[in-house]
């Protein structure tokens, strides 16, 4: 699939739409990456206020965590799918991590765009 992804072109302060990869794992995530912890965990806290609606759209495996420390031990808050069990550096598991991303991100995708502009919103008053 040929698509271009609004991973840059996020409205919403201190937050971005990520792939990842490592040797244990891939993510797609929202990660919320403010360096004030306290502004961190507010803007999380606008992000989880929508967790009901959020999960029922995205379906099973959508996680939730106000202090993620899985991405090159960087503290963060995040909204993500994983993947476990596969490795970037391992050729076979490529297809599989890719197919992960496509299916995920054009979730979170369709989820930022439904929600941006009340998110755009009330966290411009504090980032």
């Amino acid at each position: 699939i040929k698509r271009r992804w609004l991973m840059s072109k996020i409205s919403i302060k201190s937050t971005q739409l990520k792939f990842y990869a490592d040797h244990q794992k891939a993510l797609v995530l929202f990660q919320i990456d403010n360096k004030s912890e306290e502004k961190r965990q507010e803007i999380y806290s606008y992000f989880y206020a929508f967790r009901k609606l959020w999960d029922n759209e995205a379906g099973e495996g959508l996680e939730w965590s106000e202090n993620y420390d899985g991405i090159e031990n960087s503290l963060i808050s995040a909204v993500y799918f994983e993947l476990r069990g596969v490795n970037m550096y391992r050729k076979e598991d490529h297809e599989k991590i890719y197919a992960f991303f496509v299916k995920n991100m054009i979730i979170l995708e369709d989820i930022y765009l439904e929600y941006k502009e009340v998110l755009s919103y009330q966290i411009s008053e504090i980032a």
